[in-house]
This record gives C-alpha cells, sequence and structure tokens, in this order.
C-alpha cells in the first residue's frame, strides 16, 4: 500500500471497469482513465480499485432484471487489462452499487491518510453516482472529471454530471484534474 505522506492525502477510485461492465459506450473513457492513473501512480498516489463482485441471487439480478454479471470467482469481475491494476493498488470488492455501502473502503482510504477522491468508472448514473455521493458524505473531497466516467444513455450521463455539479464535484476534463494531483 502506497505510505501517507506520498499521496498528499489523495486517492484516485476507480469504479467497476471490469471484464462485465465495460462495453462500447465507455471504451471511450479507458484512454482517459489509463493516463490518470499513470500519472496518480507516478506521483505515489494511491489506485483503488472498486469492484462488483456478486452472487447469483443478489436483488440487482432478482428484482431489478439486469442480466448475470460480475459474478464472484468469474473471469468477469477482472479488471480490464488496460487499466491493471498494478500492484501497489488495491481491489476492493462491493456487492451494492455505492463502494463505501458494506465493504472496506472507507477504512481502507483513512489508513491512507487520504482526504480527497477522485472517482471514475461506470456507469455514471449509477455506482459511480452511488460511490461519489457516499463519499462526500463520508467528508472526502470528492472530483469527478466529465471524461472518465460512462453510462449507456447519454441522457442518464448528462443527468448524473448535473447532480456532480450541482455539489461541486464534476471537473470537466482528465487533464484539469491532472493539473490538480
Amino acid at each position: 500500500m502506497p505510505e501517507k505522506e506520498s499521496s498528499g492525502g489523495k486517492a484516485v477510485v476507480v469504479v467497476d471497469m471490469q471484464k462485465d461492465n465495460v462495453g462500447g459506450f465507455c471504451r471511450g473513457i479507458i484512454p482517459n482513465i489509463k493516463l490518470l492513473l499513470e500519472r496518480a501512480r507516478d506521483k505515489g498516489i494511491p489506485v483503488v480499485f472498486a469492484c462488483d463482485s456478486r452472487y447469483p441471487g443478489d436483488f440487482i439480478f432478482t428484482r431489478m432484471g439486469h442480466k448475470l454479471s460480475c459474478i464472484r470467482g468469474t473471469e468477469g469481475v477482472k479488471v480490464i487489462e488496460e487499466l491493471g491494476p498494478q500492484a501497489t493498488d488495491v481491489v476492493i470488492e462491493k456487492r451494492m452499487m455505492s463502494g463505501f455501502f458494506g465493504s472496506d473502503l472507507d477504512f481502507t482510504l483513512r489508513q491512507m491518510g487520504v482526504q480527497s477522491l477522485i472517482v471514475v468508472g461506470v456507469a455514471t448514473v449509477g455506482c459511480v453516482l452511488k460511490t461519489a455521493m457516499d463519499a462526500l458524505e463520508f467528508g472526502y473531497e470528492v472530483m469527478v472529471p466529465a471524461d472518465c466516467c460512462a453510462t449507456p444513455s447519454r441522457e442518464y450521463h448528462e443527468l448524473a454530471l448535473k447532480i456532480f455539479e450541482l455539489f461541486n464535484m464534476l471537473k470537466p476534463t482528465v487533464a484539469e484534474v491532472i493539473d490538480a494531483l
């Protein structure tokens, strides 16, 4: 795990960029996230992957009707190869939309001395939104670069970006976020 002093109190949280979750709608954000992760790692900023890890009987499949994906123990739960993870990165399993709910994400970040998060990934209107909002309520400063998150529906993506803007979390580009590292 990276040392507290090297991170400047920041971390990047990558939400659900896994083999079962990454489709055509989010291929365009992969280069931006990859660039952000490279810069963060170069500066000693922790990279944490908050990853879906579900059971076939989870409510998202049984009550919400989503197709089975990211089932524990399958290839689909692995982070896409383009993004890592690297040996210094942390992978947190999550069973809910928020990376914080029922996981040890908050504890892990606090152990690292993190106070500021950059949240990226899929889906903007679902897991990214839930993770960013929970981070805000846990007292973290939160940045969400618009060009590092995606949702299948452009309309819902834009709606989530408006929510991030309302809470002063939205950053237009990854370049703006990298400048702040």
